[in-house]
C-alpha cells in the first residue's frame, strides 16, 4: 500500500513537471486579417450622439492596418444635423495603437487620436466647434469596446491569456504573440 501511494505521488510530481515544461516558454502567434477585424468593427456601428446643438451619427466604419506605424486607423461616414437647419456629411478618421487587457483576454484601440475630419456644407469655424465632440464620440466608443477577445473555450488561448509579448502589423494582418 505504501509503495502504491509513493508511486502515485511520484506520478503526480512527474505529471506536474511535464505540464510545467510544456507551459513554460510556450508562446503562440495569432494572426488577425484586416477583413476579420473589419467584421468585428461593423458590430460597433452606428454610433450616435445627441447634444444640445446637434445630432451626430457615425456609420460604415472602415478599418485600415498601418504597417509603418504599427497602428490601426478607423474611418467612418459622418452625418450631422444641428439647430437652425444645420446639416452636413463627410468622414472622420481616428488612429491609434492596441492595448491588451490580460484579465479579459481582449484587445482595445489605445491612444486614439482624430487625424482627419471633413464635413461638406459646413464652414471651417463650425467644423472646429464640432471636432471635439466627434473626437470624444468616436474615440470613447472605440476604446471601450474590444477589437478582439480571446476564445475562452480554446485551451491554448486560455493558457496564453496571461502575457502579451508583441503586437505587429505586417502584410495587411495583425500579428499578436502571447505566451509565458
Amino acid at each position: 500500500m505504501k509503495l502504491i501511494g509513493k508511486c502515485l505521488q511520484l506520478g503526480l510530481v512527474f505529471s506536474i513537471l511535464n505540464w510545467a515544461s510544456l507551459v513554460y516558454g510556450f508562446e503562440q502567434t495569432l494572426q488577425f486579417t484586416q477583413q476579420e477585424l473589419q467584421q468585428k468593427l461593423q458590430t460597433l456601428t452606428p454610433i450616435e450622439k445627441q447634444t444640445l446643438l446637434a445630432n451626430i451619427v457615425l456609420t460604415d466604419a472602415k478599418l485600415e492596418l498601418l504597417e509603418a506605424t504599427n497602428e490601426l486607423a478607423v474611418t467612418a461616414f459622418l452625418d450631422i444635423d444641428g439647430l437652425g437647419g444645420l446639416h452636413g456629411n463627410g468622414s472622420v478618421t481616428v488612429q491609434g495603437g492596441l492595448r491588451y487587457e490580460a484579465k479579459e483576454g481582449a484587445f482595445y484601440l489605445d491612444h486614439a487620436k482624430l487625424t482627419d475630419l471633413s464635413i461638406e456644407q459646413l464652414s471651417p469655424s463650425v467644423i472646429s466647434q464640432i471636432k471635439p465632440v466627434v473626437q470624444d464620440l468616436l474615440v470613447q466608443r472605440l476604446q471601450a469596446e474590444p477589437i478582439y477577445r480571446l476564445d475562452k473555450n480554446d485551451f491554448r488561448q486560455s493558457l496564453l491569456q496571461a502575457s502579451l509579448k508583441t503586437i505587429e502589423v505586417q502584410q495587411q494582418s495583425l500579428w499578436v504573440t502571447l505566451g509565458f
